[in-house]
């Protein structure tokens, strides 16, 4: 009996572990197919009988997330040390080097993101497959709390319809074929009998890298962040309370990082993802939207400051932030001042 009794309760443990490890199976299922098609790996090093001891090579083949890559120039950095590439028909080429230690990178166009290695050890003798996957630089982004304050001279109706370059996500108030809502002069909106500060949307867009300049912008330390924001917020002509609530919100999530690369894009150039219709039309509106990233690591980045945009408060006023987190910078050296 006791035997019995022990082989049912081992039992009962095996029974009981089998959804444990098939959840753990799908999780781990779920997050293996999750995962992108990595930008650059290595195959086995092989020995080749075609190199000597103080040889080593490369075998690179490029690809993009739009199909292959052929017959076309590449920009290539090693060692810090930049020169051009011609890939052959198939998309790939035979690089010769000494052996030794090496970190790449890679510029195709403006419609990839660059790539960039760590570094790389070969042996003399040895040649290396290296596979180089540039991915579309021209990719969805989150537009993060874009947020809309109203000041009218005088209480009055307003409507105003967004037109985004991508899909409305969440709103509050519930945008409904637009806003129509009464706004009064202290910046209060009354919409369904309900108060509100301001007009809440988020949504996604996507950003083409050729309309961006990123050589302008701001490299700034995680303890300048609130500093750098007030001082160039309040040169865009911010208010107190609009300034209180961008800091709160941006800086929690960017202080994560050591440093940050932040380029604004102001009014007209914003016009280009997302559009305000306003009735009846205000005197002045300011617009202003944040590209953003985590700048550790982009090494030969060289980044003008950028000039700030301002407003002057005048009648009917109309102020919106907004920003979104960008996956990397595109480009992280000067790869197009090479030919």
């Amino acid at each position: 009996m006791k035997h019995l009794y022990e082989n049912a309760i081992n039992t009962m443990k095996k029974l009981l572990l089998i959804p444990s490890f098939l959840g753990l199976l799908m999780l781990f299922s779920f997050t293996e197919s999750s995962k992108s098609q990595p930008e650059w790996y290595t195959g086995e090093s092989k020995k080749d009988p075609k190199l000597t001891k103080n040889e080593s090579s490369f075998h690179i083949h490029f690809s993009t997330s739009a199909g292959e890559l052929t017959n076309d120039k590449i920009v290539l950095s090693i060692n810090g040390n930049v020169d051009t590439l011609e890939v052959n028909n198939t998309g790939e080429i035979n690089l010769k080097l000494k052996p030794g230690k090496y970190q790449f990178q890679f510029f195709y166009n403006n419609n990839f993101f660059e790539i960039k290695t760590d570094s790389i050890i070969i042996k003399g003798g040895y040649s290396t497959p290296l596979f180089i996957n540039f991915m579309s630089a021209i990719t969805p982004v989150i537009a993060d709390k874009p947020v809309i304050y109203v000041y009218p001279q005088d209480t009055m109706q307003i409507n105003i319809n967004l037109d985004l370059k991508g899909e409305i996500g969440f709103t509050y108030p519930l945008y409904d074929l637009g806003w129509n809502f009464t706004a009064y002069p202290d910046g209060k909106i009354k919409m369904n009998n309900k108060e509100y500060s301001y007009l809440f949307w988020d949504g996604t867009t996507a950003i083409d890298n050729n309309e961006v300049d990123w050589s302008e912008g701001f490299i700034v330390e995680k303890d300048s962040l609130v500093s750098f924001f007030e001082t160039n917020l309040k040169l865009m002509g911010l208010n107190a309370k609009e300034i209180d609530d961008y800091i709160t919100y941006w800086c929690p999530r960017m202080i994560v990082n050591e440093k940050n690369y932040i380029h604004f894009m102001f009014n007209e150039d914003y016009n280009e993802y997302a559009t305000l219709d306003v009735t009846p039309a205000p005197d002045k509106m300011f617009r202003v939207f944040m590209l953003w990233t985590k700048s550790e690591g982009t090494q030969n980045t060289n980044v003008n400051p950028q000039a700030i945009e301002g407003f002057n408060r005048e009648g009917f006023t109309i102020v919106e932030w907004g920003g979104a987190e960008m996956p990397k910078l595109p480009v992280n050296f000067d790869a197009q001042a090479v030919n």
